[in-house]
């Protein structure tokens, strides 16, 4: 009877597995069908910054967007992490290190409290599948998140999930959230755009 529940757990934990290593498609976006819909036309963002006790801040976003283009034709320029400076202006340095799978960016806008710097691990996005990323260092250290990129009648999705838990940042939460989300949505629209033509072009 014993050995009979142990197997039964490990089922349990190798199907919970492989759900959450599955790619978020079209039929499956954990998004309300108003908003998956108006997808078609815009990409979403949604941040939010709360606080257990005055020490701590968590952070949870959520970002998604429908490409115009195939994945193919899309990933030619946003698989192309180290240009990104070309393409968007609040970034102004870019780099990737292929070997380490390392993007380090240096970040600055009229919507950021201070100038930033990011230093994080992220495959690099090469087609349809599911890609984490993770912050190891520096500024929202230890956030985990995943792009899961799938394709959707002659388009490509794209769909970004993001949580940290840390000490205070030092930034109020209803500003963390506001930047956070507003960034975020920025970078969609014109990563979105710029990945439409080959030309280089800067936003």
């Amino acid at each position: 009877m014993q050995q009979m529940l142990n197997i039964i757990i490990i089922i349990i934990i190798l199907l919970s597995a492989s759900l959450q290593g599955k790619t978020v498609n079209w039929n499956t976006l954990p998004l309300e069908k108003k908003v998956t819909e108006s997808l078609n036309e815009e990409p979403y963002t949604r941040s939010r910054v709360s606080s257990k006790d005055d020490s701590t801040q968590a952070l949870h976003f959520i970002g998604a967007g429908l490409h115009p283009k195939s994945c193919a034709y899309a990933l030619i320029k946003l698989s192309r992490y180290e240009d990104y400076s070309k393409f968007l202006s609040f970034i102004k340095t870019s780099a990737y290190d292929e070997q380490k799978q390392r993007i380090i960016l240096k970040l600055s806008h009229t919507l950021l409290p201070f100038d930033m710097g990011l230093n994080f691990v992220l495959p690099r996005i090469k087609g349809p599948g599911t890609y984490p990323f993770r912050f190891d260092r520096g500024f929202l250290k230890g956030l985990k998140g995943a792009i899961h990129v799938s394709k959707h009648k002659e388009r490509c999705l794209f769909y970004s999930e993001a949580h940290w838990e840390g000490p205070d940042s030092g930034i109020n939460n209803q500003v963390f959230g506001f930047f956070s989300q507003a960034l975020g949505k920025i970078a969609f629209e014109r990563l979105f755009r710029i990945s439409q033509t080959l030309w280089a072009v800067l936003y």
